[in-house]
């Protein structure tokens, strides 16, 4: 397979915050909504999720401002995850840490709901409330006959949950990746691997991906076969050396992994059409001009634009920008 940069477009550049790890959604009405961390510093500090709206198929953005803010209450809230519910309403997981407090600071996710499209937000409350550490953020909010699935970080170990009520409240369904793994001994202190996530594949599996950072440096996978109840064994993915992972659908039979590459220090895709089995065509999708905050990413497949890719790519020294990536597969 062949896949080509068609187009490149910024979303939001300022060199006086730090923007950081986009995630966008498609919603009901056709419109985009992409929100982002909005801080002084990586870490946080005066840090909230931002929102932006395209009407276009993505190549022009509308700011809509703070969409998940906790600032009046103390707190960072820096990234929110959508997901679209069955009967069109939108969910949100929002990310939540004390502020400068760094992956330890980070505190139960909470929930928000949208029914008009992202114009208006209503908070629902936590994610799971039995533990301030089961749910410190989830990645993939994916919709399976009705029901909605996504992968948990949590120093209990990287969890799936459930939802069958469009997201307004969730279950732990099963253990994916556990703190007595030999490479995971850092999780149950709220350390690697991050970036825990499923996604649906082709042959109807349903596939998790996780990040262990450096010096091992390389994702985990795992596989169910039976909508997530049970697992096979954990892959060590020695060839995906790439930082904070998200695999989403590309087209009917592929799926496509991005995320950062260290080594070449920028944002790259690589693709699957065996179900997330093998892993090839490794390309470059976006190489930031400064260091800074770079190379998280989420991707969606719009209707007649064609297969966005949006990544943080700092534009200026220490910072983080968001700018999208159009590809287009020959």
């Amino acid at each position: 397979m062949q896949v080509n940069v068609l187009d490149r477009v910024d979303v939001n550049v300022n060199p006086e915050r730090d923007l950081h790890g986009p995630c966008v959604i498609q919603a009901s009405n056709g419109d985009l909504l992409l929100n982002h961390q909005d801080s002084n510093l990586h870490g946080g500090g005066d840090g909230f999720a931002r929102q932006w709206r395209s009407t276009d198929g993505g190549f022009t953005w509308s700011d809509e401002g703070p969409v998940a803010d906790w600032r009046d209450r103390g707190v960072d809230s820096l990234f929110g995850e959508y997901g679209l519910a069955p009967d069109g309403s939108l969910v949100m997981i929002v990310q939540r840490r004390e502020v400068l407090g760094g992956d330890v600071g980070i505190v139960g996710s909470w929930i928000q709901v949208s029914e008009d499209d992202g114009k208006t937000w209503r908070e629902v409350g936590p994610v799971d409330d039995s533990d301030p550490y089961a749910v410190m953020f989830a990645r993939n909010l994916v919709v399976r006959d009705g029901m909605f699935y996504a992968g948990v970080w949590s120093r209990y170990g990287n969890a799936l949950y459930v939802s069958s009520d469009g997201g307004t409240s969730w279950t732990k369904h099963s253990l994916i990746f556990p703190t007595d793994y030999p490479d995971f001994d850092r999780l149950h202190e709220a350390g690697p691997p991050f970036y825990p996530h499923v996604e649906w594949c082709p042959d109807g599996s349903l596939l998790a991906m996780t990040y262990q950072t450096p010096p091992i440096g390389h994702c985990y996978s795992r596989r169910s076969l039976d909508d997530g109840h049970t697992w096979e064994p954990i892959v060590k993915e020695t060839d995906l050396d790439i930082w904070a992972p998200r695999v989403n659908r590309f087209d009917e039979q592929t799926l496509i992994l991005t995320g950062r590459d260290i080594d070449r220090h920028e944002t790259v895709a690589v693709f699957s059409e065996d179900s997330g089995r093998t892993w090839g065509n490794r390309m470059e999708i976006d190489k930031p001009p400064f260091e800074g905050s770079y190379a998280y990413s989420d991707s969606v497949r719009v209707e007649g634009t064609g297969f966005w890719v949006f990544t943080s790519s700092p534009r200026s020294e220490g910072k983080g920008d968001i700018v999208g990536v159009l590809l287009e597969r020959e």
